[in-house]
């Protein structure tokens, strides 16, 4: 082949790696205009092509989930107790879940009986390459005493490999992200909301740039625990939490620890994180008689008032755990991360065959947005999968067109803007509004 022929089929290719030609599409299911929550679960998981992204859309608004009904039997106070299950079960793998917006776009069940394996309002069921973004799960336990500390899971993983979660809210109290055991996950620019073992669970789980937030329970004078990690004994890594944020309820009084070792060989790692509220100066605590295999820190800070930071001291870290015959056993590493030791838990080492910051891209919305007559107008965006076009503030359609044609009802002078999907269906920030 002449030298010029190779060159063209090596641009070509460099063009598509980069999205030149990314594949236009439209979602397969929109909540609630084609059916309800459960509704576009069951399309999932009975769609005919099922290596092909499924993408689900759900509009702003509050999604009550019904869960899938069937049976559940659990025991209460000695008691045999059956009810319809609240949770909802993804069993396919590349399925997109995408809100319109993280502050407005929640799914939310009602849960009556508490419990880590009946509450779950989403629970992903080996289902591997899932895709969440700019949505809220909320896990609403309606019938406990003591409605801070309740177990009620908001997402459930089980055995999925590569699953990305951006920009997603996962809301409860006890258990509320319960992590994927046998599989690995990164979770970009989340937030975490409970009160005990708020994440816990196994996996190799990457929480970049999350917000933790510290939920006040009923009597403040018993500890909020953010971690308990369940990590298989064959994994080098287990949760690692990097430059993320730590928030406390408005309750100053407020007591909390980093984690305590749940089963297997749990490890825990905080790397440059910015702590709001400070946590108890052993910052771990003892479970069951586990041993942790490493809990450990980098760089912890502590935001003052004034915005400033202040090193927090790890010198009193806990490096003594109850065994399950009630004997202090001491570990045998030390719970402050060197420069150089902290170097191993870059995402690049953690995921070495993966690259989950690419596939939570986000697409710039287009640069010239017009107006030609009553049609919205702006250049083709190549790596768009699809636009949403915004009328007077409001998502009112979708497109897949760099054109779209208003409406007559549309009065003048009402502002326009454009949105740009990624190929997982996630959608960017919103382009320059324009006025019909």
């Amino acid at each position: 082949m002449k030298r010029q022929g190779i060159l063209a089929l090596f641009v070509l290719f460099a063009l598509g790696i980069c999205g030149a030609f990314a594949q236009k599409w439209t979602y397969d299911f929109i909540v609630p205009d084609d059916g309800n929550f459960m509704d576009a679960i069951h399309a999932a998981n009975g769609r005919f092509d099922k290596e092909a992204r499924y993408r689900i859309f759900i509009r702003s608004g509050r999604h009550f989930s019904e869960g899938e009904g069937d049976t559940i039997r659990t025991t209460e106070n000695g008691q045999e107790v059956r009810f319809p299950s609240p949770i909802a079960t993804l069993s396919v793998s590349n399925t997109s879940i995408i809100g319109e917006d993280r502050l407005t776009t929640v799914v939310e069940n009602r849960p009556h009986h508490e419990g880590i394996s009946i509450t779950s309002t989403l629970f992903l069921k080996g289902t591997d390459n899932t895709y969440l973004q700019d949505l809220e799960l909320y896990c609403d336990l309606q019938n406990n005493t003591n409605p801070k500390a309740g177990r009620a899971v908001a997402l459930n993983e089980r055995n999925c490999g590569h699953n990305v979660f951006r920009n997603v809210y996962l809301n409860s109290t006890q258990d509320t992200y319960w992590t994927n055991d046998g599989g690995i996950t990164y979770l970009d620019s989340c937030t975490i909301a409970g009160t005990v073992d708020f994440i816990c669970g196994g996996g190799t789980i990457f929480f970049d740039k999350c917000d933790i937030k510290l939920v006040e329970r009923s009597n403040w004078e018993k500890k909020d625990i953010i971690t308990a990690p369940a990590t298989a004994d064959t994994l080098q890594y287990g949760y690692v939490f990097n430059s993320c944020e730590v928030y406390g309820a408005d309750n100053s009084r407020i007591k909390f620890m980093l984690g305590r070792p749940w089963k297997f060989s749990p490890r825990c790692v905080w790397l440059n994180c910015l702590f709001h509220a400070m946590p108890q100066e052993q910052g771990w605590d003892n479970m069951h008689g586990m041993l942790p295999k490493l809990f450990a820190e980098y760089n912890s800070r502590y935001v003052e008032r004034d915005g400033s930071t202040s090193a927090i001291d790890l010198s009193k870290r806990k490096t003594v755990f109850q065994s399950v015959d009630k004997q202090d056993m001491p570990v045998d590493y030390k719970p402050e991360l060197t420069s150089a030791e902290a170097s191993a838990y870059t995402l690049d080492k953690v995921f070495p065959d993966w690259d989950p910051k690419a596939v939570c891209r986000q697409v710039a919305p287009p640069e010239k947005v017009r107006m030609k007559g009553r049609k919205l107008v702006w250049d083709d965006v190549a790596e768009a999968g699809c636009y949403a076009v915004y009328v007077d503030g409001k998502l009112t359609d979708f497109t897949t067109k760099a054109e779209y044609a208003v409406g007559k009802e549309v009065k003048k002078g009402v502002k326009l803007y454009v949105r740009c999907a990624n190929q997982m269906g996630g959608l960017g920030n919103a382009s320059q509004e324009v006025t019909l």
